[in-house]
């Protein structure tokens, strides 16, 4: 009963040491009844595994630098195990020496992000980690974040966020939504003044594929061409194209302004902004938004056409360019194409004006970024499903309601529901200091975000326990 005892409180010690800041409990953990690796560490990164990313994980997480010579206590290794996948990884650790063993790189540098974790440093140079093995990969192959990039000035929280908050939390895509924040060269009219340039896209891209993470850059499309006052550039360089240019911020029951998707000028420059986009970020896909739609088929050109045909209309005009001519993967928000009558949601995640019959009529090789933010049950999920649909499932700031979403993805986890997306849709700068930090920052709207991301992050990784 001792030795049982003795081995039971081991498990426990392990398991508590291998459930680090983020909360992650990997899959696996096996307990050695052995003392602590309590070294100085020198690291061997295999040769296979030294590209440029791997080399600056160990210095960005570890605090040291991989050495040449002997004398090494730990490795860094490819291996070949199918059982892991290309982002999992095996951690051994022995009194002697840690073993950090991945199939790729994206395995190596979540195996050191979560051995870094388990470092307990007594102030000098040695490292203290029990003696364990550790075998660990994700529940979910999409995990990403969506974010608001509205200003030049914010490329340093979006620096922070690809090479220090998102590896921690184990995320590996980031939607851009860029909109008109761009130094676009062959549509220079719509450019925000305060753009990022290429040269910016560039350096984010490069960061982003060292630290594993997928760049998908989005220009909100159809509506949302405004915002309380402010009419965004696109409809200010082409006010021709305003659905309703009589109608504006202030009015009883208006949003915000949408384009005419009849215009026939409209196409050949909005394609022109995603190609630039595609090609700034080398993106495989693009994200085209279409959320929240509630201006449509009011001007001359669209009012003899059903909301459900112009907005079929708008989706298959992407598609044909964004998969047919650019041959990238296109995404959009879902909410226009649910009949709130038939799904039960609110007017906002869903649709009342005659839109959702649209979903019969557009391609099934788009993916639907389907959000609900307050729900507790998600019919939209196996319904985008059976229509054939790849479903992104996007949660945003409620606890309660995030998880449950999380949980309808684990449980129609495949090819279809690849994964988890989390929203943020307040200023970047804020949301990145608040997830930096440890403790709330004290903003009611900021804290529930950061909060939520935190609890659902180790759910999409681990899955439900």
């Amino acid at each position: 009963m001792t030795a049982m005892l003795h081995r039971l409180l081991l498990a426990a010690v392990c398991l508590i040491a291998a459930s680090p800041a983020h909360g992650i409990t990997p899959k696996q953990v096996e307990p050695r009844d052995q003392p602590p690796f309590h070294h100085k560490p020198v690291v061997r990164l295999s040769p296979d595994l030294a590209d440029a990313g791997i080399a600056h994980a160990i210095e960005r997480h570890l605090a040291v630098t991989a050495a040449a010579g002997q004398d090494h206590n730990i490795f860094i290794r490819r291996i070949h195990d199918a059982r892991i996948g290309d982002e999992g990884y095996i951690i051994d650790i022995t009194p002697d020496q840690i073993l950090v063993a991945a199939n790729k790189p994206a395995g190596a540098l979540y195996g050191i992000i979560l051995l870094a974790e388990l470092i307990e440093r007594d102030g000098g140079d040695a490292w203290k980690v029990p003696s364990q093995r550790i075998t660990d990969w994700p529940s979910l192959e999409w995990r990403g974040m969506h974010v608001l990039f509205g200003s030049r000035n914010s490329i340093g929280s979006i620096e922070t966020l690809i090479t220090d908050v998102l590896p921690k939390l184990r995320l590996n895509q980031l939607i851009l939504e860029t909109n008109y924040n761009f130094a676009y060269q062959r549509r220079p009219e719509v450019a925000d003044p305060d753009h990022i340039t290429l040269a910016d896209a560039k350096r984010l891209l490069n960061l982003a594929r060292e630290n594993h993470i997928k760049l998908i850059p989005m220009l909100n499309c159809l509506g949302h061409q405004s915002w309380e006052d402010k009419t965004f550039q696109l409809l200010r360089a082409y006010p021709q194209f305003d659905e309703t240019p009589d109608r504006g911020w202030g009015e009883k029951g208006f949003y915000c302004k949408s384009w005419c998707p009849s215009h026939p000028d409209l196409n050949p420059i909005l394609f022109d902004l995603f190609d630039e986009l595609i090609d700034a970020f080398e993106a495989d896909t693009f994200h085209v938004g279409m959320d929240e739609v509630f201006i449509i088929g009011q001007c001359e050109r669209c009012r003899d056409q059903s909301p459900a045909e112009l907005f079929a209309k708008a989706v298959k005009d992407y598609h044909g360019h964004l998969i047919g001519k650019r041959g990238v993967r296109m995404m959009m928000w879902g909410d226009r194409l649910l009949d709130q009558k038939t799904v039960g949601y609110s007017r906002w995640e869903a649709d009342d004006l005659g839109m959702a019959a649209a979903i019969d009529a557009i391609p099934r090789d788009i993916v639907i970024c389907d959000w609900h933010y307050e729900s507790q049950a998600f019919p939209s999920v196996p319904d985008l499903m059976e229509k054939g649909f790849t479903v992104w499932p996007t949660g945003w700031r409620q606890v309660p309601s995030a998880t449950k979403f999380v949980e309808a993805a684990l449980e129609h986890h495949g090819p279809q529901v690849p994964g988890y997306l989390a929203t943020t849709w307040f200023p970047i700068d804020a949301v990145t200091k608040a997830l930096v930090q440890a403790e709330p920052i004290g903003d009611k709207d900021i804290d529930p975000i950061v909060e939520t991301i935190r609890a659902t992050s180790p759910l999409v990784w681990q899955g439900k326990p």
